[in-house]
């Protein structure tokens, strides 16, 4: 990968946080959730928010 602007580093960030906000509202409606078919669609939500944020995390190292 060539090195990144600061543009498109602010852009990344931005990204990670969006993705971090995500996970932790798709983690906290899991843990409010007493429907279990709904609790459990939560809870893939965050895990694949968190894969999405490894991922952009890799592409950055």
């Amino acid at each position: 990968m060539d090195a990144i602007t600061a543009v498109e580093l602010s852009g990344f960030s931005e990204l990670l946080t969006h993705e971090e906000n995500i996970i932790r509202k798709y983690k906290c409606y899991a843990q409010t959730c007493e429907d279990p078919a709904l609790k459990e669609m939560c809870e893939d939500m965050a895990q694949r928010h968190t894969q999405h944020y490894d991922a952009i995390l890799k592409e950055l190292q």
